[in-house]
């Protein structure tokens, strides 16, 4: 069985004598295939070129707002800019136009007197060269006591001159602390130079924790364990003098002083001479002086143990007859 031929001759032909209604609906059913075709051949690589368009305008969007940001902090940036090329102008005029390590080494040994140091090495190493300064190290080993070397490195900072410290290295060599340190003064690598304008004046950072304890020693001394008795807690809130801020090993009796019955000690340290009576405070293990004889002082310290109690250990401190 054959199925009959479409012959569109026919239909056409035989379309002129349809009745309205079926020839509105041949109307829209051509128009409809008409719109598809187009949209698929003519519409289709339009609407993908729309929304690739529609991504790249949001990307553009996005560094619009960037650059509008850049622009509207321009002028900040270029104060800061600014303000630091003026700093940097301002060390720059700070720094000496010629070597002044002579005058570094016045000020260290002037320093290490102060703190009671000693200093047994000084090298001077080659100088650095840089694009616009040349520094100028010093290879140093001071020995003394960790709070004194503690204020030396302190002190440092507030010479009137630019100085660094580095490669620090601190370490117990017999009864007392070596300190090695590597320190850098800087000058102008400019050949036209002038002398350097005093350094100004900055907020610089003090040592002062002289009255805790040294940590190259133990808190408590086994011997304080061995005949201390107990003792009342000291008063914490008690405001510390000035002589508890020093270790006890730092004072020697150089003398008594009589005053009609009243005695008092007179103890050197830091080139200083200290007048004590009984019941003052010395050092900072809550030492208060207990007796004072011509030839020797009595401190009762204060120890906390593993308990949370406290001991009081006796401490004689006799008298330098070569004082």
């Amino acid at each position: 069985m054959s199925l009959p031929r479409l012959d569109l001759s026919t239909l056409s032909h035989n379309a002129t004598q349809w009745p309205l209604p079926g020839k509105a609906l041949l109307g829209c059913a051509l128009a409809g295939v008409v719109l598809w075709v187009g949209d698929g051949l003519v519409m289709g690589p339009s609407r993908e070129q729309l929304k690739a368009a529609e991504v790249r305008e949001v990307a553009l969007r996005q560094v619009l707002e960037q650059k509008a940001g850049v622009a509207s902090s321009l002028e900040d940036r270029a104060r800061q800019v600014q303000l630091m090329q003026d700093t940097v102008s301002g060390l720059l005029r700070q720094l000496p136009g010629v070597s002044d390590v002579l005058g570094l080494l016045d000020d260290i040994a002037r320093l290490a007197a102060t703190n009671d140091l000693v200093v047994e090495d000084v090298t001077v190493l080659d100088a650095e060269a840089g694009s616009l300064y040349v520094a100028e190290p010093l290879q140093l080993g001071i020995f003394g006591a960790y709070h004194n070397l503690a204020a030396f490195v302190s002190a440092l900072g507030g010479l009137s001159r630019i100085v660094t410290v580095q490669d620090v290295a601190l370490r117990r060599d017999g009864s007392m602390l070596r300190l090695d340190l590597l320190v850098k003064a800087y000058r102008s690598s400019s050949p036209h130079a002038r002398p350097g304008l005093p350094v100004a004046p900055q907020e610089r950072f003090v040592y002062a924790a002289a009255s805790l304890r040294d940590p190259f020693q133990s808190a408590v001394s086994p011997s304080d364990y061995l005949p201390g008795r107990r003792a009342p807690a000291p008063d914490l809130t008690r405001a510390r003098g000035v002589l508890e801020g020093l270790a006890v090993d730092r004072f020697e009796m150089v003398g008594t002083l009589s005053r009609g019955r009243q005695t008092f000690a007179l103890l050197r340290a830091a080139s200083k001479v200290h007048r004590l009576a009984v019941g003052d405070y010395l050092g900072p293990n809550h030492g208060r002086v207990t007796a004072i004889t011509s030839g020797h002082v009595e401190l009762a310290e204060l120890f906390p143990d593993e308990q949370g109690a406290w001991l009081e250990r006796s401490r004689t401190l006799l008298l330098n007859v070569n004082s």
